[in-house]
């Protein structure tokens, strides 16, 4: 398998966002309201919390997954759609070069596009935004009107009442992806139960993952103390294992000439970021995830301090009482001082 990469030039770029700037003002009102990714003002957060609540309030979930997507646009669909809200024969000749402008393949060589967006460009979000607008969210306003969903980009979840709505919606939707030359993926697309406390038929498949956190049954306290089980998004095992294999690569054991305190100060800026995003849906989940981190520090004590070698449950009890005594040294530590809620 090669890689493909489409890497604009300046003046490209610049020329990008002038078109950008331009489009974005017209396309943003005629967006979908369930719309969420790449668009101002709007987030991933914003679209999970939705989903979340949803998911309360319908019991079945068809989870999307477009196969190949951002390579497998249509040109011709999508220029179609670009005509219909703007007539700037610049802007239309610009984007149309865009679009077809060469890929340089991992080997040195390029090919000639025909289908999808130059990934990396300004305008590639918006531009992929349009397509599905059309090809996906005015299709089910117009179908489907009493499905909700939320899309991030090509990430789509839909909501429905029944297992055989969403059977018929996912059919229906296998169909419509076809005559817009795209595919679902058949072993991604799945229909889900949101299983809680209050249901509880027999089916298969309860959890799903969208945009890094992973949707399914778990334990839950109410106001009044009583713990019961809701359907409940929480960073997913992918995310967690994308963490733990950062942190391995940071190799913080091996660094044990540098001082605890700029150690910190190097690596707090990425655990806030995953902190902000993970850390807004079921902080505690989170528990284990940095585990890994702390079993680095007692690596790093061990071998900053040549007596505690050989000696795991000392150097372990150091690092908790460093914690204690400096709870914000490291970012991560926040969870165990807060209870990771």
């Amino acid at each position: 398998m090669q890689f493909a990469l489409t890497v604009p030039t300046v003046a490209d770029r610049v020329a990008q966002m002038v078109v950008k700037q331009r489009l974005e003002p017209q396309l943003e009102p005629r967006f979908h309201p369930d719309s969420y990714g790449y668009r101002p003002g709007r987030s991933a957060h914003q679209a999970v919390a939705m989903a979340r609540v949803r998911c309360w309030q319908y019991a079945w979930v068809l989870d999307l997954d477009i196969k190949g997507f951002f390579d497998s646009i249509d040109h011709t669909l999508l220029m179609k759609a670009i005509r219909h809200h703007t007539k700037c024969r610049v802007t239309l000749l610009y984007i149309e070069r865009w679009l077809r402008a060469p890929v340089s393949l991992a080997d040195g060589t390029t090919q000639q596009r025909d289908a999808g967006t130059p990934q990396g460009g300004v305008i590639s979000p918006l531009l992929a935004n349009l397509f599905l607008h059309y090809v996906f969210d005015e299709w089910m306003r117009r179908n489907y009107p009493g499905v909700p969903f939320e899309r991030y980009a090509d990430d789509v979840v839909c909501h429905c009442r029944t297992l055989a709505e969403a059977e018929a919606l996912k059919a229906a939707l296998e169909q419509r992806m076809a005559q817009c030359s795209l595919a679902l993926h058949p072993q991604k697309t799945k229909v889900v139960y949101c299983r809680d406390d209050n249901r509880r038929e027999s089916f298969s498949v309860h959890q799903f993952d969208f945009l890094g956190f992973c949707f399914r049954p778990r334990f839950a306290r109410s106001r009044a103390g009583t713990v019961f089980v809701s359907f409940l998004p929480a960073i997913s095992q992918t995310a967690a294992k994308a963490i733990r294999q950062t942190v391995r690569r940071w190799r913080l054991h091996c660094r044990h000439t540098v001082d605890l305190t700029d150690l910190a100060q190097e690596i707090n800026p990425v655990l806030k970021g995953w902190l902000k995003y993970y850390g807004r849906f079921y902080r505690s989940a989170l528990y284990a995830v940095f585990d890994s981190l702390d079993q680095y520090l007692v690596r790093w004590v061990r071998r900053k301090y040549k007596r505690l070698k050989d000696k795991v449950s000392r150097a372990r009890e150091l690092v908790v009482k460093i914690r204690h005594q400096r709870p914000g040294l490291f970012a991560h530590w926040i969870l165990a001082q807060n209870g990771g809620q």
